[in-house]
């Protein structure tokens, strides 16, 4: 009896000791790295006008080389760009009637552009409506995108099945539609008229209006929705002020709540959606706005004012080398996948007549500056009458855009005035050369010149 009885007590202890060291036994739980976004691993993707009667072309820039690998006809003079899958980019043509070519009438259009890799593969021409004079093209969705028609009757927004390569159907909006935000999760879609100062608001399933409420805007020109889809930015570009509109709720309506920050003289914004904040150039300086939380903050202890690079900083061949410096004009930023950093692309217009861009470097964990590069300048192309006048440089929205590579490895300035891209080795924060933007070669018109193409937005691509 005794003899169970101590084999009982020794398979009881066991079954403690055994229960314990599953019950205290070490649970480690993985923190895996932040990869960038794999949409813009390999390229940037130049889009480029070519004057009145040639069409304009798409660049693509391969980041591992520096070189430019692939180009491709879009249509007449294009004004923006957006990547709508890991593969395809869409860019809106603004041509329209009264423009000589072949064949006539040259109506504007939505082209497609698909990738292997770092070439263009194809490409697809999706007309939109004559004098419709698209302007923004937006989608957070794989088979539709929608694009802004300032010029249609009445102003809307089109929504285009990049499936079928058709128009579908047309949103009414306010006047002068000048940018177009959908949110994230695809729900929910946000127009900025200009004109008459309102911020239009849908849902994307049936279309149906969402009420805008607490708030007023002057000119608003442009929009960002948050990564979360829970709110919505908006800048205006008269005032400056950025207000932040909460979108969480599903029937609406949709509410300002907070109108206090203001970035004066700016014209879009950059959403960093790694480090969840706002990068606004504008004027002479740079702000960065904290948007994880309700009521957004601006980073850097305020505004950060961008100094002129030294003449010292630039080589003797530099045009910009032998006149004085002038305070700069912040026109671009982009910031590095890898969070790291933020580069801020700024020009001043010497007493030559020249126009002098720099990078400025951003330490993302501290805001404050961290070097500053100067990039090569080149004659000013929107005076009328010089002979380096451009007109498609006068009126697009972008004289200058910046973009990252995937993999943190370059910056790239674009400039219609030097019709090239500029490339920044983030190892050492330099510029280190530039690609000119493709010469035209494939007028419409028989005997019609080619002039020079000249970059009017860049975006990170495929």
């Amino acid at each position: 009896m005794k003899r169970f009885l101590w084999l009982g007590l020794v398979l009881c202890v066991y079954l403690i000791c055994s229960g314990c060291g599953e019950t205290f036994r070490p649970i480690i739980i993985p923190n895996p790295p932040v990869f960038p976004n794999p949409k813009a691993a390999h390229t940037v993707v130049s889009m480029n006008d070519n004057g009145s009667v040639v069409n304009g072309s798409a660049m693509v820039v391969d980041v591992s080389g520096d070189t430019n690998t692939s180009i491709a006809d879009v249509g007449l003079a294009p004004v923006h760009a957006v990547q709508q899958t890991g593969s395809q980019v869409l860019v809106v043509n603004q041509a329209g009637t009264g423009i000589a070519c072949t064949p006539t009438p040259c109506a504007p259009s939505l082209t497609k552009l698909s990738f292997n890799s770092v070439l263009i593969s194809g490409s697809t021409t999706v007309s939109l409506p004559l004098n419709s004079a698209p302007n923004f093209v937006a989608t957070t969705e794989s088979t539709q995108a929608y694009v802004s028609l300032p010029g249609y009757t009445p102003p809307s927004v089109g929504i285009v099945n990049t499936n079928s390569n058709t128009l579908t159907n047309t949103i009414p909006v306010g006047t002068n539609p000048v940018a177009i935000a959908e949110t994230p999760n695809s729900q929910k879609l946000y127009v900025a008229n200009q004109g008459s100062g309102t911020v239009s608001g849908f849902n994307t399933v049936d279309r149906s209006a969402r009420t805008i409420t607490g708030g007023t805007f002057t000119s608003p020109v442009w929009l960002i929705a948050r990564s979360d889809s829970q709110r919505l930015y908006v800048l205006d570009g008269t005032t400056g002020v950025i207000s932040t509109i909460d979108t969480t709720s599903t029937a609406g309506p949709d509410a300002v709540i907070d109108s206090g920050v203001t970035a004066p003289g700016a014209a879009y914004m950059l959403y960093d959606g790694n480090l969840n904040r706002l990068y606004v150039p504008g004027g002479g300086q740079l702000t960065i706005v904290d948007v994880s939380q309700s009521t957004p903050a601006v980073l850097g202890g305020g505004p950060i004012p961008i100094p002129a690079v030294p003449v010292s900083m630039r080589s003797a061949a530099d045009p910009c080398s032998s006149t004085a410096v002038q305070a700069v004009t912040v026109s671009a930023v982009t910031a590095l996948p890898d969070g790291s950093r933020a580069y801020v692309g700024a020009y001043y217009k010497d007493a030559n007549g020249n126009i002098c861009p720099q990078v400025t470097v951003i330490d993302a964990a501290s805001n404050t500056i961290k070097s500053v590069t100067a990039v090569p300048g080149f004659p000013d192309a929107t005076v009328v009458g010089s002979p380096y006048y451009v007109p498609a440089c006068v009126a697009t929205r972008f004289r200058f855009m910046m973009a990252s590579a995937g993999d943190s490895s370059r910056a790239y300035l674009s400039s219609c005035d030097g019709g090239n891209v500029n490339i920044v080795d983030t190892s050492v924060d330099s510029y280190i050369g530039n690609l000119p933007a493709p010469v035209g070669s494939r007028s419409p018109i028989t005997g019609a010149q080619n002039p020079p193409q000249n970059p009017v937005f860049l975006i990170a691509g495929p």
